[in-house]
């Protein structure tokens, strides 16, 4: 039997998908205003955005194999089948071919379908990193009004100060 397989096994550099290579993402606020910010995707702990990130790379093979058990259970649906290969491994039963050409021929659709789910996932996490940088500059717009706030108030309060000590008041 011939067991349709792949593999993520080449590790591959790519373009960051969220920022295109240029480390930061323009986020536009509900009033227009733009505002720039790191990208969080292509981060890598504390060395900030690279952009670009590592994926691997998916190798369709086809095996050949030598099923050791088949393990037969009557279902409320009929009959489940399990093949059990190399002493641990049970493969799905559409992965199994009788010649090679047919293993590899479903090897390469596994393939290619998970590097569509990839390039989906790559989406909705630009999706999902939106609401972050949404948060992000909404948090620092917060804190800078208030930091603005403060300084007011204290420059306000150095002024009063200076001038009751020119009035000689203690």
């Amino acid at each position: 039997m011939w067991w349709a397989r792949y593999e993520h096994t080449t590790p591959v550099t790519i373009l960051c998908p969220v920022c295109a290579g240029k480390r930061e993402v323009v986020l536009i606020l509900g009033s227009g205003e733009a505002c720039v910010l790191r990208c969080d995707y292509c981060r890598r702990g504390y060395s900030g955005p690279r952009g670009y990130v590592e994926e691997y790379q998916s190798v369709a093979k086809a095996e050949r194999v030598h099923i050791q058990t088949v393990t037969v259970t009557q279902t409320k649906d009929g009959e489940k089948r399990e093949y059990r290969v190399r002493d641990h491994y049970i493969p799905n039963a559409a992965d199994l071919f009788a010649t090679e050409a047919e293993a590899l021929a479903r090897a390469k659709e596994r393939a290619e379908a998970d590097r569509v789910a990839r390039e989906t996932r790559a989406e909705h996490v630009k999706k999902q990193q939106a609401k972050s940088y949404s948060w992000n500059a909404g948090y620092h717009m917060r804190v800078a009004k208030t930091a603005r706030q403060d300084v007011e108030y204290h420059e306000r309060m150095a002024r009063i100060c200076k001038a009751k000590a020119k009035d000689g008041a203690s």
